[in-house]
């Protein structure tokens, strides 16, 4: 069997900032044919323009929760499609800043939206997509993507996001086994309150939870700008020994392992980061 590419592109990483170097949460995750965004923070389209992707190309978008730093790029994005097929827009139902910031965009005739609650599930093209609870201070979910493959039970290669979150059982529930986790480390270990005040994470609050889901390897993102990514990778690997620290337009792969390969980590495919994805564009 031939398989097709599994990846996600980092098209920002920082949390809440107005620095324009510095987009806010972005993810771009390609499955076979399909094009799936989660979040669409601030510059997410000029984002996507320098990896070469129209926003025509997307098939989807995930909303982890209505904060306006997750969803600040979603009006650009819209109005930049020109063509007359339907993008599916997926999250939480709308908070009132979010409804007024988005003027109806929502309820264009080509624009379908559908709130979802917790464990909402639904095959999109290549991939599929499901919800998990997540404990924010607004209403939050997390996505699970994992690559369609028909007649397969097993091996499936699968993408757990956290959004932004304390750390939750449910997360170690559905990533139990995931290739990849991809979880929010807002603060450092010694601003561990902070964390706790603002309902966020930390970088060691990750890093137990990729250890005890038992994922292969743990991408952290929506670091906190008064922290280095070093110093975030070397909190993190003091506890997990596969850990990834992401830059806006990094993209990290997931390959397939045959039944046969020795695995190096838990899930089921082999991950490797190339960074700065427009690096030998045209």
């Amino acid at each position: 069997m031939k398989f097709k590419e599994f990846n996600i592109t980092f098209l920002g990483t920082s949390a809440a900032s107005i620095n324009p170097y510095s987009p806010t949460s972005t993810c771009l995750l390609e499955g076979g044919d399909t094009k799936i965004m989660i979040d669409v923070g601030i510059g997410a389209l000029r984002q996507l323009h320098r990896i070469h992707i129209d926003s025509e190309e997307i098939d989807a978008v995930l909303i982890t929760h209505w904060h306006f730093d997750h969803y600040a790029g979603l009006p650009a994005l819209l109005k930049s499609r020109k063509s007359t097929s339907v993008l599916s827009i997926y999250g939480p139902k709308p908070s009132i800043p979010a409804r007024i910031y988005l003027i109806g965009l929502l309820h264009s005739a080509l624009i379908y939206f559908e709130a979802v609650t917790e464990n909402f599930s639904k095959d999109c093209g290549d991939i599929h997509i499901e919800t998990f609870p997540t404990v924010h201070d607004i209403i939050s979910f997390g996505w699970v993507l994992t690559e369609r493959i028909p007649g397969e039970q097993c091996g499936k290669r699968r993408i757990v996001i956290s959004g932004d979150t304390r750390p939750t059982q449910s997360i170690i529930n559905v990533a139990e086994g995931a290739d990849l986790l991809v979880h929010e480390a807002t603060y450092l270990d010694k601003h561990a309150n902070r964390a706790y005040t603002h309902e966020h994470s930390t970088v060691t609050e990750a890093a137990n939870l990729a250890i005890k889901a038992r994922v292969g390897a743990l991408a952290l993102t929506h670091i906190a700008h008064q922290y280095s990514k070093l110093s975030a990778l070397k909190e993190a690997e003091k506890i997990f020994p596969v850990v990834l620290v992401p830059s806006p337009l990094d993209t990290i792969y997931i390959e397939p392992l045959s039944d046969s390969a020795k695995r190096g980590n838990f899930g089921w495919g082999h991950v490797r980061m190339i960074g700065n994805r427009i690096i030998g564009k045209v």
